[in-house]
């Protein structure tokens, strides 16, 4: 790349990753916790906050939470990802290094309307890089604009009160329309943009919903 490095620092208030969660439940308020931590891997290990550099790929995984304070039913979990990210995987445990997943994806043209494939193994679903996407499992994602923005909902069924559910989706850098791996300018970006859930009281049929803050990194640049 010409002219300058690019250093990818994740910003949490002045150090580290940040992780968001609703606030302290009280009277009216949700019965549904929601957080999303990343990780990234590097080559040699995860790690919290590495470098990263221009023109090389990296990999993260997202873990996603979600927390029921009360019986809940109905549970559908959401979250979009930044135009820079390719979705690689889904996962319901951690993984040490990307792959293998649950939950597999493949891509014949990546661009609008090109063919997805997400495969557990056994079973291959087929979709296109639309709106519509591609549903396989308790799972959706679909994709929108030129940048191809990945959203997902997980359909994660019903929660008994303290229960606690686990998602990990992998993502990686992509490439720009021009070819150039990202990120290739300076400024801030963010992983995702912030997870939401909605379920249903079952105790009083009443809606319940909570979110939780996107993952803010800044790109900066570096002097040679």
């Amino acid at each position: 790349m010409v002219g300058f490095v690019l250093v990818l620092v994740v910003v949490v208030g002045v150090l580290g990753f940040r992780e968001a969660t609703s606030p302290s439940i009280g009277p009216g308020e949700s019965y549904l916790r929601v957080s999303s931590v990343p990780k990234c891997w590097t080559g040699a290990g995860w790690s919290d906050n590495p470098p990263y550099f221009v023109g090389e790929k990296y990999y993260w995984w997202i873990r996603v939470t979600v927390c029921a304070d009360a019986n809940v039913s109905g549970v559908v979990v959401c979250d979009g990802l930044g135009g820079e990210f390719v979705v690689e995987g889904v996962s319901f445990v951690p993984i040490e290094k990307p792959g293998p997943y649950n939950y597999t994806f493949e891509y014949e043209t990546y661009e609008l309307g090109g063919v997805v494939s997400v495969t557990d193994g056994a079973t291959v679903w087929r979709g296109y890089l639309n709106e519509t996407g591609v549903a396989f499992g308790d799972f959706v994602f679909y994709w929108s604009d030129e940048t191809l923005v990945a959203s997902f909902e997980w359909y994660a069924g019903s929660m008994e009160e303290t229960e606690v559910k686990e998602l990990y989706v992998t993502i990686s850098t992509d490439t720009n329309p021009g070819g150039q791996q990202e990120f290739t300018s300076p400024g801030t970006y963010f992983l995702n943009s912030g997870v939401t859930a909605e379920a249903l009281i079952e105790s009083t049929g009443k809606p319940t919903t909570a979110e939780s803050d996107g993952i803010e990194i800044e790109v900066l640049e570096k002097a040679e």
